[in-house]
């Protein structure tokens, strides 16, 4: 066997066969895995531990061991253990004490097996050298001849002198046994060796860090507890503080109402109290004046409303002159022209309506057909029928205000009939008369606007500038849309809007405290229904009392809302209630 271009005797070899043969099994077999050709034909997991030991021994046989082979030897004597933890310097000022103390053949044994060269090469010093072959020389024939046949001679000499023949004695080896040291001489060599002493001296130092450390994390835990506190207070004096002030703002709203209406509605009350039995004709007429100008201050005179029609009529003029002659439009002024003609539409109704009689021929019609219908369920399909008449010929946001306002008015009276005795005011039965309800007395109110189901069935009433060609509603229509629900929504605190659009990727965000606008995620084309119906559910979860309106044509989605409580509002009745 050579180890590093070193020829072993029999007795290093033998002590490496011996020191093979002393391994535990568990590290024997850990450390043949190295090696796959000395598990070939064994089991993996529980391989025969005499045969691996027997193959190992014959790997020894060779030349030159495999690397494998020589870490096996490393871990089966010190030099793994012992030696590859001592510096050089060491080695060569102890070795004398490690050659006493651990005997002379395991400590050269694992020296050679060393990666350092300096290590083996100190090892190879220490072994004992073998005698060097005699040079010949020319000598005499005399000198030759003697020293060939020296042993022959020495032999001889006994006889030639009449010595008796005396065998040889046995030749003995006796070999130093090495001291036998008690528990506490090795553990007091232990303690005042350097490795020792420096391995103390680096545990105290990493002891010292991890006791500054955890002082230091004990700190920030006990900062964290009382931030974390701290905060919790906080956030419970910010919730109580925002529904104190939700409160008050929508009690300031219902009483101003209440207070700057009730000056509006004195002469109206006053003009159904008013008795004709009054003793002073003259006071009668004066009153009646001063309750006229009081009307007059409120709805205006119609001199005053036909010189604003005039303005407004000359303004519309001039806007759609600007469109006509402008080589470069502003976009703007399309939305202007058309709600200044709306505006004029309006003007122009107060102007000619004297009674509550519709004026133009399609409300006119509206109100015929209205007064032959006494059930509610035909009513509500002639409904239907009118929304689609008004979105297929466009009718004015002012037409369409006041055709609810009839169809409104004929449900009320169908609701009069099966009750014709009821205890206190008709409760609100339409969608207008629900958020109407809400805003006037304080009361909570929830909007769910399915936005990719409202905005398409309102392109005759916005215009084709707020879609996409061939496609669906662009950015510009849902900003219009979050912009009319902001304006409802910021002047009333107990009023909160959702706006649902589909869109690839889950994400919301808040346009007030009571707007918000959500993406739904996902896939399909009716992806946002169900993030509503989970905003309903969690909402009956709750227990509130808070009336629910959900703006959607979706059949089948507006099924399942009912169910949960909410009341359905068609996109076209809702824009009117907002715009």
């Amino acid at each position: 066997m050579i180890v590093d271009d070193h020829t072993l005797d029999d007795e290093m070899l033998t002590f490496y066969k011996n020191a093979v043969d002393a391994m535990p099994d568990g590290l024997l077999i850990m450390s043949a895995r190295k090696m796959p050709e000395l598990l070939n034909g064994l089991k993996q997991d529980k391989p025969n531990v005499e045969q691996l030991r027997q193959r190992v021994t014959a790997k020894l046989q060779l030349k030159s061991p495999p690397p494998p082979v020589l870490d096996i030897l490393r871990s089966a004597t010190l030099s793994e253990s012992l030696i590859d933890v001592l510096s050089e310097k060491t080695i060569k000022l102890g070795l004398a004490s490690l050659l006493d103390h651990f005997g002379r053949l395991p400590i050269l044994a694992a020296m050679l097996l060393d990666a350092r060269e300096s290590v083996r090469e100190l090892a190879l010093a220490e072994m004992p050298k073998p005698p060097k072959a005699r040079v010949a020389t020319k000598t005499k024939e005399e000198e030759l001849f003697k020293n060939r046949f020296k042993p022959l001679l020495e032999t001889l000499r006994p006889i030639l002198e009449g010595v008796p023949y005396e065998a040889p004695a046995p030749r003995t080896v006796t070999v130093a046994a090495a001291p036998i040291l008690t528990k506490e001489q090795q553990e007091r060599d232990i303690v005042s060796s350097t490795l020792y002493r420096q391995l103390q001296k680096e545990r105290n130092l990493l002891a010292t860090e991890r006791d500054k450390l955890q002082s230091q994390v004990n700190k920030l835990s006990a900062d964290l507890s009382g931030q974390t506190r701290l905060a919790s207070e906080r956030s419970s004096d910010l919730v109580a503080m925002q529904s104190q002030l939700n409160q008050r703002v929508a009690q300031g709203i219902a009483d101003g109402l209440k207070n700057r209406l009730a000056p509006w509605l004195e002469s109206c009350e006053s003009l159904a109290n008013w008795s004709s039995n009054s003793s002073s004709r003259l006071n009668s007429a004066q009153q009646l004046l001063a309750r006229q100008a009081q009307q007059d201050k409120r709805y205006g005179i119609r001199t005053q409303v036909a010189e604003e029609l005039a303005q407004a009529r000359h303004l519309l003029a001039a806007l759609k002159t600007a469109q006509q002659e402008s080589l470069r439009p502003l976009p703007q002024l399309l939305d202007e022209i058309r709600a200044l003609a709306a505006h004029i539409e309006a003007t122009e109704a107060r102007l000619n309506q004297t009674s509550l009689q519709p004026q133009t021929p399609q409300l006119r019609e509206l109100a015929q057909t209205l007064q032959t219908l006494h059930d509610m369920d035909a009513l509500q399909a002639h409904k239907k029928a009118m929304e689609r008449t008004m979105l297929t010929e466009g009718w004015s946001i002012g037409l369409c205000q006041q055709a609810y306002a009839l169809i409104n008015r004929q449900i009320m009276a169908i609701y009069a009939m099966h009750h014709p005795d009821p205890k206190d005011l008709a409760p609100p039965i339409t969608a207008s008369q629900l958020l109407e309800d809400c805003l006037l007395n304080a009361r909570p109110c929830r909007l769910l606007i399915d936005g990719h189901n409202l905005l398409p069935k309102l392109k005759p009433i916005i215009g084709g500038d707020y879609f996409r060609e061939g496609q669906g509603p662009n950015a510009k229509a849902r900003a219009l849309l979050i912009d009319c629900i902001k304006n409802l929504t910021a002047s009333h605190p107990l009023l909160q809007a959702d706006i649902w659009f589909d869109g690839p990727d889950d994400q919301h965000w808040s346009e007030t405290d009571n707007l918000r606008v959500w993406f739904s995620g996902g896939k399909g084309s009716d992806r946002a229904d169900g993030r509503i119906l989970e905003s309903l559910q969690s909402e009956v979860y709750r227990g509130s009392h808070t009336t629910l309106l959900l703006v959607t044509e979706d059949r089948e989605l507006l099924l399942q809302a009912q169910q949960k409580g909410a009341v359905g509002v068609s996109p076209l009745e809702m824009w009117t209630m907002v715009c």
